[in-house]
């Protein structure tokens, strides 16, 4: 974190072979490479790695070396991690060393055996870097979990790394990566903040802030329209300027038509949106972020544009890691406690208003229909009224109940109010669920997967939402 705001963590992965003929040369290089990336950037760096004999450890030391912090990714727990040193305890020993100044340690999931294990490892890895650095020999990939094997992964998804000649020590130029700025978009226009949290709050209140003009812009452009109606129709048959109409409906026709071109050049739209979506993603990683890896954010998948942003929000909250039964009691407390009444409220309210506006709605479409036939009776002669009737229930209401019925359906899509009714009563029997399944667990695993499950049934809502109004 910087004194002028957020700063984005970039993350420099690293692979390499077990057996090097001359491991100090190599190291060396490491440090040259990590070095220049650190120097190159401009904002902090930090490395990735597995632990495993070799070419990782060598890796490790040297981040250590450099002042940059780490995080290791283990295949095994570490009891079953130690047998891959029987034939080097020494090594082992320099692995439980770096492992214990290690930023974070974490274990990848799938609970394989070699080589599978390593092969998760690696994806893991790869997963996070912005980019990588090999020690590698050159040679194809000799099976699954290797370090060619990874080399050509780094390879098809277009990472920019470097690579050190396992043989020589020699240090190659970078290879430039696929252009990141669709990943960089995710910090554009951040407010200043020194904190997650207070990154959080400050983009919760833009947001705030900005949310009701994106979708009054466009509601009061349908008001407008079916105003002119209504206006034109009030001059015309109470006779007030009725010369007047045609220019007063066409003022407010134009007004209608001026909002949305307004908004879209203002983009009032989808300022709000990334704001929103960017706080709620960081809301989730506040309360959840004890249960999932730091760079592996729960439902982070469904927000790909957003990676390099919840990765370095993940990072920066290792260090306000708690213990499981802490974590679990702040998270039902002030996440999901909060989801639930949120949800209730809303969902009630949304159900109150839909059903207020479809109402209107119908009330307004069969008086239309009854009026309009009934001066059809009168101007064929069946029935006789006064002037007064006929301008009034006969002219005037045929003229603007349509309107009326345009404007409620009008507002029941633009607001949501059927979906949203629907839907957040149905999230919140699913929370409620939750919470339960929760307060139950007995165990880090069972709370963390109850915990993303809650979280990505909340994210996929706003994946829903963003990918929507993003169109």
């Amino acid at each position: 974190m910087s004194e002028g705001g957020f700063q984005r963590v970039r993350v420099i992965g690293f692979a390499g072979h077990r057996k090097l003929p001359d491991p100090v040369a190599i190291k060396a290089s490491i440090v040259t490479a990590l070095r220049e990336f650190r120097d190159a950037a401009t904002s902090p760096c930090i490395g990735r790695a597995s632990a495993a004999a070799g070419a990782d450890l060598l890796f490790l030391e040297a981040c250590r070396g450099l002042g940059i912090d780490y995080s290791i990714v283990l295949p095994f727990p570490e009891d079953r991690f130690q047998k891959d040193f029987e034939e080097d305890p020494d090594a082992w020993l320099r692995a439980k060393e770096l492992m214990a100044s290690a930023a974070h340690v974490e274990l990848v999931p799938g609970d394989e055996e070699a080589p599978a294990a390593y092969h998760l490892a690696s994806r893991e890895i790869l997963a996070a870097a912005d980019a990588m650095l090999f020690v590698w020999d050159g040679q194809a990939p000799r099976g699954i979990g290797g370090t060619g094997e990874t080399v050509s992964e780094a390879q098809e998804r277009r990472l920019p790394h470097r690579m050190i000649d396992a043989s020589s020590a020699a240090l190659g130029p970078l290879v430039e990566g696929k252009p990141s700025a669709e990943t960089l978009d995710s910090f554009a226009g951040l407010p200043s903040a020194r904190s997650v949290a207070g990154l959080f709050e400050a983009l919760d209140k833009k947001a705030a802030g900005a949310a009701p003009r994106a979708r009054w812009f466009a509601a009061g452009s349908v008001t407008f329209n079916q105003m002119a109606t209504v206006t034109s129709a009030v001059l015309i048959v109470l006779q007030l300027k009725q010369d007047l109409a045609p220019a007063v409906k066409f003022l407010m026709a134009v007004a209608a038509g001026c909002l949305p071109w307004l908004g879209s050049r203002l983009r009032i739209s989808n300022v709000w949106m990334e704001d929103r979506l960017r706080a709620e993603l960081l809301r989730s990683i506040l309360f959840a972020h004890s249960f999932a890896p730091p760079f592996r954010a729960f439902a982070a998948d469904l927000f790909g544009r957003q990676a390099p942003l919840l990765r370095t929000a993940g990072w920066l909250l290792v260090p306000q890691r708690e213990d499981w039964a802490a974590a679990r009691a702040r998270y039902v407390t002030e996440r999901l406690d909060s989801q639930i009444k949120y949800f209730d409220k809303h969902g009630k309210l949304a159900a109150k208003r839909f059903s207020t506006l479809n109402l209107v709605f119908r009330v307004a479409s069969l008086g239309a229909v009854a009026l309009g036939s009934l001066a059809i009776l009168v101007g064929l002669g069946s029935l006789q009224v006064s002037e007064s009737v006929k301008n009034v229930w006969l002219t005037f209401l045929p003229s603007i109940l349509p309107a009326v019925a345009a404007w409620c359906l009008a507002m029941i899509a633009l607001f949501e109010y059927k979906r949203r009714a629907k839907l957040y009563l149905q999230v919140l029997e699913e929370l409620e669920e939750k919470r339960t399944e929760l307060l139950a667990a007995k165990c880090f695993t069972t709370a963390a997967i109850v915990v993303g499950s809650c979280e990505r049934l909340l994210l996929s809502e706003l994946w829903e939402w963003g990918g929507k109004r993003s169109r």
